[in-house]
Parts: C-alpha cells; structure tokens; sequence
C-alpha cells in the first residue's frame, strides 16, 4: 500500500498562532506534500476522471490521529487557495470543532435528521486578516484591499457530528448522506470526511461507497500489525471506493529510519508498526 505522507511526531499537531488555527511548523511541508500527492491520485467516479474531491479518513485502532491529519490537511489546502470542507462522521467521539474552534453543538447529526439545512450548520472556520494600512511599495489602504480581495482566497468549513445521536450506522445510511456529500463536492474543491475506526464500530460502513477515495492513517508503534491486516481485509472484502494510501502519523527518528522511509517518502510499502 503507497504511502502519501509521513508526518514527525509532534506535541500539539493544531495550533493557534498568528491569531488562527494553523497545523504546527513542523507538519505544515508534509501535509503540502499530502495535498499534493492526492492531487495527483487519478479516480474514476459517476463519469468523472481525476483527482478525488470527497476523501473519508479511517483508521484500523482508535487514537491513530486521523482526526488531526484530517484538520491539518483541510488548514493546508485553504492556504492553497481552496474551498475546503470537514465533515465529522464521527458521532461517538467528535474532536473537530475544538481542534478548529468552532461552535460545534449542532452539525451533521440534525442535518441527517432533517432538522437543519446544511448551510445552516456550517461553520466557517475564521482566518486572521492583515491591518491595513501604507505599505513599502506606497499603496494606499484601499489599494491594498483591492488587491487582497481579488486575490484567490480560500475557505475552510466545519460540518461538525453533532451530539445525542442514538443509531449513527442507520442515520449515516441514509440517502440524505450520500445526497449531503454530493452536494459538498458540488460546491467545494475538497470534502475530508472524519469517520470512527470501521474495526470498532460499524457506522462508517455506509460511506465507504459514496466517497471518491479512502486514506488509512496509521500511527507509529500504535497501530497493531493485526488490525491493520484486519482493516485491509475489511477493504478487500467490502465494496467501497478505492483506497489511495496510507498517511504514517506521529513518526519519529528512529521509526523513519527503521522502516526505510528516511529519504524517500512516495515509493516505498509501509512496514511500521509492530
């Protein structure tokens, strides 16, 4: 299985700095190359040829840090200059809206039920914005404005769980879903769907056939060798949308250098993990 990315173990992986969240310094290059790899991912969906726009995120045990790969990818394509959104399909253990600090009482879980529109329960997650003012090239402020408010400027929104959902496997499998997600990708250039381990509990099931693509973040000396091969397996034998690779989270030193990934990121199998 490729791996797309390995990401250093770092202490807070989101962070507020400069007055917004951001990821920390040390995943913002890995999770570009992230970004850039699925850029290149070519899927074939509805007719449709190309990069995929709606990515679920799993992972084979609880506590691998799909969660946070999942936000700091969506905070590193915003930079790009793209229109991003965050779905969290997980109902049992919803993280997002405190790691992107929003207001997360309401979501998905009252979208479902039909309770709330979805553009309604979207939540933008704000940026800071420069003052204004003279600059060293003797624009004045209004000529400054011009120029930030032609340039391509991109947006990230939080469609959070929700809390008080009693079946989540039957309210993800609904058609409002799949519809919800089709409707996403539509309007957005990127969907990262935040789902629970499909190995501990079944909700994530139903949307492994409505998405454009799978990514399995694994966690170094976390992830157990069985659940992976579990997860694999599960895969195999489920009709599901294809999976693009793996995201190794939380390597250090020595992990890099004990699975042969210290210099060459893109070409080499994932052996992590024991």
């Amino acid at each position: 299985m490729q791996i797309l990315a390995v990401l250093p173990r770092v202490k807070s992986p989101i962070v507020h700095r400069g007055g917004e969240v951001r990821p920390s310094r040390q995943l913002e290059e890995p999770l570009r190359r992230l970004h850039a790899t699925l850029q290149l991912a070519n899927v074939h969906v509805e007719g449709r040829q190309g990069a995929p726009r709606s990515i679920l995120f799993i992972s084979a045990d609880s506590g691998d840090g799909k969660s946070t790969v999942a936000a700091g990818l969506a905070l590193v394509q915003r930079e790009a200059g793209q229109r991003v959104a965050v779905v969290e399909a997980d109902f049992r253990r919803p993280v997002l809206s405190r790691l992107l600090g929003v207001d997360g009482a309401r979501g998905l879980a009252d979208v479902l039920a039909g309770t709330l529109p979805a553009d309604a329960a979207m939540r933008e997650v704000e940026r800071s914005r420069p003052a204004l003012g003279k600059d060293s090239m003797g624009l004045s402020a209004g000529a400054v404005a011009t120029v930030l408010e032609t340039a391509e400027v991109g947006s990230l929104s939080l469609l959070a769980g929700g809390t008080g959902v009693a079946n989540p496997p039957a309210l993800l499998a609904r058609p409002a879903m799949a519809e919800l997600l089709q409707s996403l990708t539509e309007e957005f250039d990127h969907v990262l769907i935040d789902a629970p381990p499909p190995l501990v509990v079944s909700d994530v099931l139903p949307l492994l056939r409505v998405v454009d693509g799978i990514v399995i973040v694994a966690r170094a000396r976390h992830t157990r060798a069985t659940s992976a091969e579990r997860l694999a397996q599960l895969l195999t034998r489920t009709s599901s949308a294809p999976v693009l690779g793996v995201v190794a989270n939380s390597m250090s030193r020595s992990d890099l250098k004990q699975a042969g990934l210290s210099s060459d990121y893109g070409k080499r199998r994932l052996r992590l993990l024991g």
